[in-house]
């Protein structure tokens, strides 16, 4: 009688076996090819160097044009007046949560002795303005200044200088946010500026930021869109 064939046992464990062989290996090579990507694939690029602080504009949003006898410029849109004379124009933010944000325009009657924590330099270009780098808080760099607020607090206003502008840090009041604008070679606290067809006037800027976030964005919209009008 002709044998039949019957399943060896130790055939199907030898197959096992085979398999397992072949699963090592493919997680051999993809571990591989892994680390051959991480060391020759594309890599993100890390470029040391010192930090450069550079002014952006306004992010997207709604602008209103406000136009004063002697000047318009662009503000936010919920931005309001809040006094207007012939030598001061103030407007705020009624933004809920953000309505701790002041602008004010001074003409002419420049208080060059007001104190302030951030110099913003400004030069002219016809009936416009050009902003320069904001400062740090002036108590990093005005001699005698602190940021240790209980020191700070013994101290007086201080003449300072940010990139050859003359200002006055506001020593004692280190962690306000007031910022103001001069120019090289003005008075403190002023820059001066010509009409297209006559009327020279001084200007001064001061922005109060008290948010948890302050937002320069604003100001340098303001003074970008700023343009000085004729008598």
């Amino acid at each position: 009688m002709r044998a039949t064939y019957t399943y060896n046992h130790s055939l199907s464990k030898h197959r096992l076996w085979r398999a397992f062989i072949v699963f090592i290996i493919i997680v051999v090579v993809i571990s591989l090819g892994w680390l051959l990507w991480k060391q020759f694939g594309p890599a993100n690029k890390v470029i040391s160097g010192s930090t450069v602080y550079v002014p952006q504009t306004t992010k997207t949003q709604l602008l209103q044009t406000v136009e004063e006898p002697l000047f318009a410029m662009q503000l936010p849109i919920d931005w309001r007046q809040t006094s207007a004379s012939a030598t001061e124009y103030s407007w705020q933010s009624t933004l809920k949560g953000n309505d701790n944000r002041y602008l004010s325009v001074y003409i002419d009657k420049v208080p060059s002795s007001l104190p302030i924590n951030y110099e913003l330099p400004l030069t002219v270009n016809g009936n416009q303005l050009m902003y320069g780098t904001l400062s740090d808080n002036c108590a990093e760099f005005t001699p005698g200044g602190t940021l240790d607020v209980g020191q700070a607090e013994k101290l007086k206003p201080a003449p300072s200088v940010w990139q050859g502008v003359n200002f006055i840090c506001n020593l004692p009041q280190v962690v306000d946010d007031q910022v103001g604008t001069g120019s090289v070679g003005s008075a403190i606290n002023s820059v001066t500026i010509t009409g297209p067809t006559g009327g020279t006037h001084n200007y001064f800027f001061l922005y109060i930021d008290r948010n948890a976030q302050p937002d320069y964005s604003i100001l340098y919209s303001a003074i970008q869109s700023f343009r000085a009008r004729a008598e």
